[in-house]
């Protein structure tokens, strides 16, 4: 062998040398986890983020897979419910993957997982859409009850499956719009506009009812806090006039006298005034004070 052909087998030696320790050696990403397989067979454990050795292939081969949250959109279908009516639904779908080992065993790569779980929706969507009727959906309130119920019913068909055949986790499933074909739409919409007169028209009533409601309890209430005022100002007012005498009973007995000079003083002003004339026995009690020249002490 000359030694121009040893130095060409010497280099390919070289790269063949190089091509295998770079397939020796791999790196598992901090958003994934590693599962490696000798002659096509699982190797357990799951290898974690770093850089980790293996054989070169064909006997060893890493598959990573992404542990992140997964979103697939776009799974629109038409579907038939249960009274026979065409409908349109577009729908959501989040996923994680939960099994690693199991997860390469049975579908290997995201895109076949991807298909497989837009197989699970559309099949478990398909039956419970179709086992209702369209109002079920088309009259709805505000809160889109059924469309949520729905959902849940739609992930609880598929994440038994997902977890059990594909080591997947379903997180969420939802229905982002439920339309009608074209040649449907005029009629439902008349019909859902007469609902929501309805509707409204039910609230209005159960609005009166409930003013008529508050304005009774209203007016008792008023009734009550008037008749509770009332007799707490008679209690006040008795208390108060059972003092007064009291003071005047206790103010008599220490002068008589002045006591009896107030009085006649009140009486005066109480029947005496500029247009006032009266006509009395010089001898009446009234006048004791008038022309007298004492005044009591």
């Amino acid at each position: 062998m000359t030694s121009r052909s040893r130095k060409i087998a010497a280099s390919i030696a070289a790269i063949v040398l190089l091509v295998i320790a770079y397939d020796s050696f791999y790196i598992v990403d901090e958003t994934q986890q590693g599962v490696l397989t000798h002659f096509g067979k699982i190797s357990p454990p799951v290898r974690q983020p770093g850089l980790h050795l293996k054989w070169p292939r064909p006997i060893s081969r890493i598959y990573k897979v992404d542990r992140r949250i997964h979103a697939m959109t776009g799974l629109t279908q038409e579907l038939i419910t249960e009274d026979q009516k065409s409908v349109h639904v577009d729908g959501y779908l989040l996923w994680r993957v939960r099994d690693p080992i199991l997860y390469v065993e049975a579908i290997r790569t995201g895109q076949n997982a991807i298909q497989r779980l837009k197989d699970l929706y559309m099949s478990s969507s398909g039956i419970v859409i179709s086992n209702e009727a369209q109002d079920a959906f088309i009259s709805l309130g505000l809160e889109h009850e059924n469309l949520t119920a729905a959902a849940n019913r739609i992930q609880s068909l598929i994440a038994p499956v997902a977890k059990k055949d594909y080591g997947i986790d379903v997180l969420r499933t939802g229905i982002v719009e439920y339309t009608l074909p074209v040649s449907n739409r005029p009629s439902v919409i008349q019909r859902m506009i007469s609902e929501r007169a309805r509707i409204a028209a039910r609230y209005r009533s159960e609005g009166e009812e409930m003013a008529i409601r508050i304005e009774a309890r209203a007016i008792n209430e008023h009734e009550k806090i008037i008749a509770e005022a009332h007799a707490e100002a008679t209690a006040i007012l008795g208390k108060a006039e059972a003092e007064a005498m009291a003071l005047l009973g206790k103010a008599y007995e220490e002068d008589p006298e002045f006591y009896k000079f107030l009085r006649a003083l009140d009486s005066y002003d109480r029947i005496i005034d500029g247009n006032t004339t009266l006509m009395l026995p010089a001898d009446n009690e009234l006048f004791k004070y008038l022309d007298s020249k004492e005044i009591p002490r």
